[in-house]
């Protein structure tokens, strides 16, 4: 038997993930999600209230609470630090990984599952998400979790794996809300249309489990809205639903085809084999369009589903998952990498398939799989580490801030510094003001040099304390240089 035995692999390469995804997980926070992802976690382990998303520079990311109130545990048990914080995200990309090679060793056997855990796990981006502590870990991790129970269900007719299919997208919606069920209940719609497992699809009784798995996310939206009479919902239904729909998002945006080029990048070293993909299937649905024409478009209609003679294949079922993961979010205005975080499992074992057959496989895979082990090496000792130096700013700026505000001060800010990274390291009271209260608040303030320079000109009375602090937002490519300064009080 070969050492390198397609198990043997597959353990060698679990471990050098598991290695990967919780090494070098101290350093400093990422401004801006994962910062005020901290910041609400910490709030509400300190203040007891599991409600509130209340933390300083941090409006823009609140979202549903189950990433908070897992974090806020986590926090209390093992104490507020950067890899607690990130513990449970890594440990939701490791079960995606697992989760995928999984999915593909029931399909397709355990050489393809080894292909597909490979170019899932070490391809240039999607590991990275376990290196950060964001929502999209988590719902990536629930996504592939009802994908997989989906295929089960369809396969063995067990009722634990709808159990398992309504646990995810309940579990879903409180991390992130609607991205859940578009992927998994699109995924459900597009596969009524094969006749042969119509039957199966409509046991999973979606108008009796829908609601009850909507029923935690509408507990806690109707305790949040008892609390601050509906001010966080109404936020968030505009924010996340009504203008990401039609308008871009922090000005990303894009047209139709971000994402199929987006791929190609995110992808490597495995961008040839995705490449190859495209060519077949590009060419397959072109002769299909050549032959059917617009009765392609036509059946995608519901009620021409009845007279379509289809049967069920696993490859339909993974090329219909990309449908609501994948496709639907290229025809949205707003264009963020995260959003088709969910295709990465499917195209992995889509594209494991494709490396399958070829005829060089072997020697494909070694070559790719070294290319990547060595980008990984680079990343985790040289880019990331490079990376963290730049983040350290708002850790020593708030640490010298901290030396010349009194404990018993608040700090007040101005300017939409977005900087929450700094506001978890202040640990300390920040309110934010307008330019109306600036000339009437007294105490210390924290504000851009530009804004002192006009303020000195208004004759406003303020007195500086220490040197202006430089701060480099990395998140926007650009310096920061704020001013501590001490207002008169009457």
């Amino acid at each position: 038997m070969k050492f390198f035995s397609v198990h043997r692999t597959f353990l060698i390469l679990l471990c050098v993930l598991v290695v990967f995804l919780f090494y070098g997980n101290s350093s400093p926070l990422v401004d801006q999600d994962e910062a005020a992802y901290a910041g609400f976690s910490r709030s509400m382990m300190e203040k007891g209230d599991f409600l509130s998303m209340d933390f300083p520079y941090s409006t823009p990311h609140r979202k549903p609470p189950l990433h908070f109130w897992i974090t806020s545990f986590l926090f209390k048990i093992f104490g507020p630090t950067e890899w607690v914080l990130r513990l449970f995200p890594a440990i939701c990309i490791l079960g995606t990984s697992l989760l995928t090679y999984h999915l593909a060793h029931i399909i397709y056997g355990q050489r393809t599952a080894l292909y597909a855990f490979s170019i899932l796990s070490f391809s240039l981006y999607f590991p990275l998400n376990g290196k950060i502590a964001l929502v999209d870990s988590l719902l990536v991790f629930f996504s592939m979790l009802g994908f997989v129970s989906l295929y089960h269900w369809i396969i063995s007719y067990k009722k634990i794996f709808v159990f398992l299919f309504w646990l995810s997208v309940s579990l879903g919606l409180l991390v992130k809300g609607p991205p859940v069920l578009i992927f998994l209940g699109g995924t459900c719609v597009l596969l009524l249309s094969i006749n042969q497992i119509r039957s199966k699809m409509w046991k999973l009784r979606p108008f009796l489990w829908l609601p009850v798995s909507l029923l935690p996310l509408l507990l806690w939206g109707y305790f949040s809205w008892q609390k601050d009479n509906g001010v966080l919902i109404r936020w968030m239904l505009d924010w996340y639903i009504f203008r990401r729909a039609t308008d871009p998002v922090f000005g990303q945006s894009g047209p139709p085809g971000t994402y199929l080029m987006l791929f190609a990048i995110t992808l490597f070293p495995w961008t040839r084999i995705y490449l190859s993909f495209l060519n077949e299937y590009g060419w397959k649905l072109i002769a299909y369009l050549k032959t059917e024409g617009l009765k392609l478009f036509k059946n995608l209609l519901p009620w021409n589903w009845e007279g379509i003679d289809s049967n069920f294949t696993p490859k339909r079922f993974l090329l219909m998952g990309l449908g609501f993961s994948w496709f639907f979010y290229e025809c949205l205005a707003s264009k963020l990498p995260s959003y088709p975080l969910s295709a990465y499992p499917i195209l992995a074992i889509i594209l494991g398939d494709q490396l399958s057959r070829k005829h060089n496989q072997i020697y494909m895979y070694r070559l790719y799989l070294t290319v990547s082990l060595i980008m990984i090496a680079i990343l985790s000792f040289v880019i990331l580490p490079k990376f963290s130096e730049l983040r350290m700013d708002t850790k020593k700026v708030a640490d010298i801030i901290r030396t010349l505000v009194p404990p018993e001060e608040t700090l007040h800010s101005f300017g939409n510094q977005g900087i929450p990274s700094f506001a978890y390291y202040y640990h300390r009271p920040i309110q934010e003001i307008t330019w109306d209260e600036i000339q009437t608040t007294k105490g210390y303030l924290l504000i851009a040099e530009s804004d002192f320079l006009i303020g000195k000109g208004l004759g406003l009375e303020w007195e500086t304390k220490g040197e202006p602090f430089s701060i480099f937002a990395y998140d926007r490519n650009k310096k920061l240089t704020l001013r501590l300064v001490k207002t008169k009080k009457d």
